[in-house]
């Protein structure tokens, strides 16, 4: 029997290694060592406002170069074929939901959450889980129309920052011990009255996962 030597791409390394034969390696790529797109946000946080507005981007591998993109949102199509999906003033009953994307002839992305929210104020965070040694940025974001005077963050009902203008907390190598109930405040009030200020809060547990 005659056997066909060919060239393994780094995704069949395994496959080669193990059999010293490509026989085996195609069909591997083929099957099982295609990647899946990822959707992203931008701004980057997972939870908005409502009428807030987000970018989701349906990325690909480097080496891809589809010309057309299918959009689901809790697994029914929705329209749009291009690679980036703009929502415009968000609405909880419209947009709130999980997003997946494909490209034709390609695996589907693993579903990424956004959550609509209506409120005055929202401790924002990125959608992806949180690793030990990863940056980890928090937002406190207020309502559109409103103004915001000073920010508080705490860490289990422990004041971690203080600003009269910086409404993010930042942390550049988390650890598993920084787990925790984060809680942001802020002072806010709507343009042309000044004279009525209200507090407002929101609480999220961030866990940090190990490596």
């Amino acid at each position: 029997m005659y056997f066909s030597h060919t060239r393994c791409d780094h995704l069949s390394v395994f496959c080669c290694t193990l059999c010293s034969l490509c026989v085996l390696c195609d069909l591997f790529s083929s099957i099982g060592g295609a990647i899946k797109p990822v959707v992203t946000f931008t701004p980057i946080w997972g939870n908005i406002l409502f009428y807030d507005n987000v970018t989701l981007t349906c990325d690909v591998p480097s080496t891809e170069d589809p010309r057309t993109y299918h959009w689901y949102k809790d697994k029914r199509p929705i329209p749009g074929e291009q690679q980036r999906l703009h929502i415009i003033g968000s609405s909880v009953e419209k947009d709130r939901g999980d997003y997946q994307c494909q490209t034709i002839g390609g695996d589907i992305s693993d579903p990424v959450f956004l959550n609509v929210t209506i409120n005055f104020v929202i401790l924002q965070r990125p959608p992806s889980a949180i690793y030990e040694g990863d940056p980890l940025t928090l937002r406190c974001h207020h309502v559109k129309d409103f103004i915001a005077i000073h920010t508080k963050f705490y860490k289990d009902d422990q004041e971690i920052k203080s600003s009269e203008s910086d409404s993010t907390f930042h942390i550049p190598n988390i650890r598993r011990s920084q787990s925790g109930l984060y809680k942001c405040t802020k002072r806010i009030y709507r343009s042309g009255n000044e004279s009525i200020v209200n507090e407002h809060s929101d609480v999220s547990f961030i866990s940090v996962k190990g490596k």
